[in-house]
């Protein structure tokens, strides 16, 4: 996913949350509590190998709603030869996104981490790559006339609309608005039922 759509996710996911994240602290509550949201999801897809051209590095799958794919798998998927037609490929994909809304306070921030793992030489195909994002951006501007939302991170500014449901009295410029990333993706490979 590039930075771009990971972006638009944020901000699509922070429009959503904005009015939870927001709200006041109940009585008795430390200050330096923060409220914070979350969502998630995964899909899953399973496909038939039709055909795999071990030269070319062409597998051929079959989805289960009949659509046929075909991919060109790159070198780092070293275990291809073990590959062969009527296999089952099974892709996982998770998303996850925590938001919240916290006092002023330091300076925007963005840490990244990436993690891949794949099968041994020599094993059945397999991997999983896992990639995690935590953004910190600064409340810069409100315009409850236009219903927009100016935010500053460490690599930019962006202004996102707002939802004429969310109370934008809830927010404040200077706001500090978190929020962590992660996206996953595993790939197992199985022999073809006998």
């Amino acid at each position: 996913m590039s930075h771009s759509s990971i972006l638009a996710t944020f901000a699509s996911a922070l429009l959503i949350t904005l009015p939870l994240a927001a709200q006041q602290q109940p009585a008795g509550a430390g200050t330096t509590a923060t409220r914070a949201v979350g969502a998630g999801g995964s899909v899953t897809a399973v496909a038939t190998v039709e055909a795999i051209d071990q030269a070319t590095r062409e597998v051929t799958l079959r989805k289960d709603d009949g659509e046929v794919v075909t991919l060109v798998v790159g070198e780092q998927a070293r275990n291809l030869a073990q590959v062969q037609r009527g296999d089952r490929v099974t892709f996982t994909y998770e998303v996850a996104l925590l938001v919240g809304i916290g006092p002023p306070g330091a300076e925007p921030v963005r840490v990244e981490d990436t993690a891949v793992s794949r099968a041994p030489l020599g094993a059945r195909p397999g991997g999983a790559a896992r990639q995690t994002i935590a953004v910190t951006a600064t409340v810069m501007e409100i315009n409850t006339a236009a219903r927009t939302v100016t935010l500053r991170g460490p690599r930019q500014t962006v202004e996102v609309s707002v939802a004429p449901d969310i109370d934008l009295s809830k927010i404040k410029v200077g706001d500090r608005v978190g929020a962590v990333y992660e996206e996953s993706m595993a790939l197992t490979v199985e022999a073809a039922p006998k």
